[in-house]
């Protein structure tokens, strides 16, 4: 191999590496599928963990775990079935998913949140998510609003639901996602019943980033081999 060619491996192993460390992805909530049972203790009056990490306020109509799921043996279900409510799960990422603080290394990217549906909500209902960033005061630095996706569903099958979230803002520290699904009167013998599987933020997570001395042991190596090739072309 050429010394030229060396250079060229060497450049293209540096490029692979840096790219690595960019393309990992973490998830920024915890339990996305409700597999895990609640570890947290119910505070008095307040809002119930009715899937480690998750949340439903006290509404009437609590969510709740659901064995019609799309992976696994659970999926979280936010229904209304008499009419005239709404139900509601949530999450903040730190607070009650015991993630780690979002860092600067955060900010600008723009994650998009995926999750699984099925289920329907009457003619009279509709079903939501929203996302926002917040910071360590528990202020919101970013909010999508309301996000519909009634009419993206279905009773037969799961559907993935996709969101192109906007850039994260500086000094965020946390992510909430909080999903509800509200009605007025039941008509025609329609639920109000959506199911809610696999919830994912993908939020960027450097791959461990190889010591100084990785790098420089590599290229010293190359550096060895570039002289042995050198050395061969010299006698030949």
């Amino acid at each position: 191999m050429s010394i030229k060619s060396l250079s060229i491996v060497a450049a293209a192993v540096l490029a692979f590496c840096a790219g690595a460390a960019q393309a990992v992805t973490t998830n920024g909530f915890a339990n996305g599928g409700f597999e895990l049972a609640p570890t947290v203790g119910d505070p008095p009056g307040g809002p119930i963990f009715f899937a480690d990490s998750w949340l439903a306020a006290p509404t009437g109509n609590f969510a709740m775990r659901s064995s019609d799921a799309r992976t696994g043996s659970y999926s979280a279900l936010v229904s209304a079935p008499n009419g005239f409510g709404g139900s509601t799960l949530f999450q903040n990422s730190v607070d009650h998913g015991r993630l780690a603080e979002l860092t600067a290394a955060n900010v600008g990217d723009t994650p998009v949140l995926s999750f699984w549906a099925k289920g329907d909500v009457s003619t009279t209902g509709n079903v939501l998510f929203s996302l926002r960033y917040l910071a360590g005061n528990g202020g919101i630095l970013g909010n999508s609003g309301n996000v519909f996706f009634q009419n993206q569903i279905n009773t037969r099958e799961w559907t993935k639901i996709e969101f192109q979230g906007a850039a994260i803002p500086a000094n965020t520290k946390a992510v909430f996602l909080e999903m509800n699904t509200a009605v007025g009167p039941l008509l025609d013998n329609r639920l109000n019943a959506v199911l809610i599987d696999d919830i994912y933020l993908g939020l960027a997570s450097a791959a461990p980033i190889p010591e100084p001395e990785t790098y420089a042991l590599m290229l010293l190596g190359l550096a060895g081999v570039c002289a042995v090739a050198r050395r061969r072309r010299a006698a030949a």
